[in-house]
């Protein structure tokens, strides 16, 4: 009954199209719309407004439109063939994309127009014109949002069909976080939600557990590129269920989502499952007459027809009003046409003037505008605009040409969880292993609260100086500390190999950058250079004939044989001259020439003396030690990678491995050993405690103590981009020594330390291979941070991550 009913209207339109031939000229425009969507009912109402709008006496408009519910393309093309049937001229049409392209394969042999109002990627053929909003300007603003907060990481989410419609706009999304320097973690796809709502919420549940449980995946940012409204119901419902609308994490949706904000996402929904979402939709100036009248007479008409179907609000929405301009682009370019399909084509296609969408040009070189909202409560607020030539701005800043804004500089954004004071770190909390019982004693002084560990009250030298390199982050970053104890069982590599598989995130210890380990995992730019120096015991010399040391036997026998000889010329000189038997019976010296060598003599006593005096002082201060040097039997801490690095690169055969570092003073006493090899940040806590040993010869540099993290990870690149002593008034690094052991850095090597820090020439840094090569530097050089690709270090967070 129904479909006859609409066969006679359609009948009578078109004797009356007939009727009216010789007055005006009669366009027949049919259309294909899937209205099983809130976007469907608003753009077929859209269109019979708009048809109504533009239908004048000299140019009368005949609307005929299909709706498709389904997604098989063999009835999109039965639809599109019958409506040229009956005598449309243009047609209007979205879809899947096997739809689209069935349909413009029917315009092309046809030779009639089609217009679409779908996203159909790079398809160009003959009578095609491509209405939608570009794809291009969309993920460049979702990608410039991202680029906004210094996300590094972002788990992509939408909804595709059977045919994969969606995934070429998620491919464009993709290549435009790479040219911001953004990975995506993992990409959530759904399939079609046309279930039940149990089924669904059953696919979503899985699909969102699956994610959470693989620990790669470390980004909080979610963005949502496309979704139909069954799916964010229940996303959203389920997603907060589960915990992941939580402080520290950003949700971004697409113009889908936010349009319907306005429509089918009441109140009550959007306050309990959607707080704190960013939001981008086209920008539609509503202040218009044109706008105001349009949308009025688009409520009075969707609430007529879609109210009994259980709509409530009947406000138009974004792809409403490109679906009215569509119309208006076609009734400028029948004017042009003279009834020719070719010219009616090529007038719409050169197209352009401002509708209530903004400049509309369906060639696409048109500056969309695109609104940034903030969903706050039972509503949302406006954070300001994007557009590819001015970026981020807002109404005070649109016309100044030499603003660069931020997003977050535009408003305060409220983010999930009802957090602003700082934006999102963008990662999940971070499992940090810290290494307790290291081999000598550092990094760990834990306070224990009955028999619970307080996180906070973790500290020592590398956890002092991650906590410091943590808090100048411009975004919060939750972690908790794993506290691991090493023993023989477990050693340093166990820890590197727990980031490798993933069973933690970051290891924060004094773990030594070497080749082997940066192969499997990453690390930072060294915080403290490190080398191997030798350690060798000293003896004291005899002391009883140290007033004879200053000078060589050779020279006292000199300097006696010169006070000889001048004895011999006075007594000559002064015989010759007053007759005397011998000198001592002078009382004073009378002769001239006598006088004049002994003030010679006096002269060349007063350097003899001054010599003396110097080269006294210099054997006191030495204290007389003197090096035992003999590295025949070598100690080495057994739970370190010097073993190995002794054996292979320096050719010891004879390696006595330490247990403890209290054992060395007793194997240095017993012959175990007879020198040591100990890393050059722990010499100085060695010295400090036994007093007969020194370092000997040259240090071998290594690669220093960095922090450890997965090679997927940004936030340990981004850690190593912190200068965390760069433009500060105290250097950190001596502070946390200082905190962690005052007797381990000796003023020389505060002074050094220093003089190097401030110095033109680069400190050293971790070498691709241990360097077996010779640099004398103190044991405690800053932090360096300089990212070197070749040492395959950083991420997140690379790490960093973000």
């Amino acid at each position: 009954m129904e479909s006859n009913k609409t066969q006679f209207l359609l009948c009578l339109l078109f004797l009356l199209a007939w009727l009216n031939r010789g007055t005006g000229y009669t366009l027949s425009i049919g259309a294909i719309l899937d209205t099983r969507s809130r976007i469907g009912k608003e753009q077929i109402v859209a269109l019979e407004v708009a048809a109504r709008r533009f239908n004048t006496s000299s140019q009368v408009l005949l609307l005929n439109t299909t709706e498709v519910q389904s997604t098989d393309p063999l009835q999109a093309v039965s639809s599109a063939e019958q409506l040229i049937q009956q005598g449309a001229q243009v047609i209007i049409s979205t879809g899947t994309w096997p739809q689209i392209l069935g349909i413009s394969d029917v315009g092309k042999h046809q030779e009639v127009p089609i217009i679409s109002l779908t996203s159909s990627g790079f398809l160009n053929k003959p009578f095609w014109v491509q209405m939608s909003y570009p794809d291009s300007d969309l993920v460049n603003c979702l990608a410039a949002i991202v680029k906004s907060y210094k996300w590094r990481r972002v788990i992509t989410v939408y909804e595709d069909d059977d045919y994969g419609t969606v995934s070429g706009t998620a491919l464009l999304l993709s290549h435009a976080l790479q040219d911001v320097s953004v990975q995506i973690d993992y990409s959530l796809v759904f399939p079609p939600m046309d279930l039940e709502s149990y089924y669904a919420s059953t696919i979503i549940e899985d699909k969102l557990n699956h994610m959470k449980e693989r620990r790669e995946i470390i980004s909080t940012v979610y963005v949502i590129l496309r979704m139909s409204e069954n799916l964010v119901k229940a996303f959203f419902q389920e997603a907060t269920e589960l915990g992941m609308m939580h402080n520290g994490s950003a949700w971004i949706c697409g113009p889908d989502i936010t349009t319907l904000l306005d429509s089918s996402l009441n109140s009550s929904f959007v306050s309990n499952y959607m707080q704190g979402v960013i939001g981008v939709r086209p920008y539609v100036n509503e202040s218009t007459t044109e706008y105001v009248e349009f949308s009025n007479s688009f409520q009075q008409s969707f609430k007529y027809k879609y109210e009994s179907n259980n709509e409530t609000t009947f406000n138009p929405g974004v792809y409403a009003v490109r679906s009215y301009d569509a119309m208006h682009v076609i009734t400028l370019a029948a004017n042009k046409s003279e009834r020719n399909n070719s010219l009616l084509v090529k007038s719409m296609l050169e197209s352009n003037f401002t509708g209530l969408s903004g400049l509309v040009t369906p060639l696409g070189n048109s500056d969309l505008i695109f609104q940034v909202i903030n969903v706050v409560g039972k509503s949302y607020k406006e954070i300001g605009f994007w557009s590819n030539s001015s970026g981020f701005y807002n109404k005070y800043s649109r016309f100044n040409l030499n603003a660069s804004l931020s997003l977050e500089q535009l408003s305060v954004v409220l983010w999930p969880g009802e957090a602003t004071n700082a934006s999102p770190a963008g990662i999940r909390t971070l499992k940090i292993s810290a290494i307790r019982n290291s081999i000598w004693g550092e990094p760990k002084r834990i306070k224990l609260n009955g028999s619970t560990i307080e996180t906070t009250s973790i500290s020592g030298f590398c956890i002092d100086v991650f906590r410091d390199a943590m808090t100048r982050f411009n975004r919060e970053i939750s972690w908790e500390f794993q506290l691991i104890n090493r023993t023989s069982e477990f050693s340093y590599d166990d820890f590197v190999n727990k980031v490798y598989s993933e069973d933690v995130d970051i290891v924060v210890g004094d773990v030594t950058i070497t080749s082997s380990r940066a192969e499997k995992v990453s690390f930072t730019e060294p915080f403290i250079a490190s080398g191997i120096p030798t350690i060798v015991p000293i003896k004291r010399e005899n002391v009883g004939w140290t007033l004879l040391k200053p000078f060589t036997p050779n020279l006292w026998m000199t300097i006696f044989f010169l006070l000889f000889y001048n004895f011999c010329v006075i007594w000559y000189l002064e015989k010759m001259t007053r007759h005397l038997t011998t000198i001592f019976e002078a009382h004073e010296i009378g002769s001239f020439y006598s006088k004049t060598v002994i003030i010679s003599w006096l002269l060349v006593v007063l350097i003899i003396s001054n010599c003396f005096t110097a080269n006294l002082s210099s054997i006191l201060v030495a204290d007389q030690l003197k090096p035992v040097v003999d590295t025949s039997k070598i100690g080495c801490d057994n739970d370190s990678f010097v073993v190995k690095y002794l054996e292979n690169a320096l050719n010891f055969n004879k390696i006595i491995p330490i247990e403890d570092p209290k054992e060395y003073s007793d194997a240095f006493e017993n012959g175990t050993i007879t020198a040591a090899y100990i890393e050059s940040p722990y010499v100085p806590e060695f010295l400090s405690k036994n007093k007969n040993y020194a370092v000997y010869g040259e240090t071998q540099m290594l690669g220093g103590f960095a922090f450890v993290s997965s090679k997927m990870r940004r936030i340990i690149a981004e850690l190593s981009k912190i200068a965390i002593l760069r433009d500060q008034p105290h250097d950190n690094i001596e502070i946390f020594s200082e905190k962690a052991n005052p007797r381990s850095l000796p003023q020389f090597y505060r002074r050094s330390s220093s003089s190097y820090r401030h110095s033109s020439a680069p400190p050293p840094t971790a070498p691709h291979h241990l360097l077996r090569r010779s640099f004398r530097s103190p044991p405690f050089a800053p932090l360096l941070f300089h990212p070197q690709p070749h040492l395959l270090r950083l991420f997140l967070f690379s790490a960093g991550p973000y």
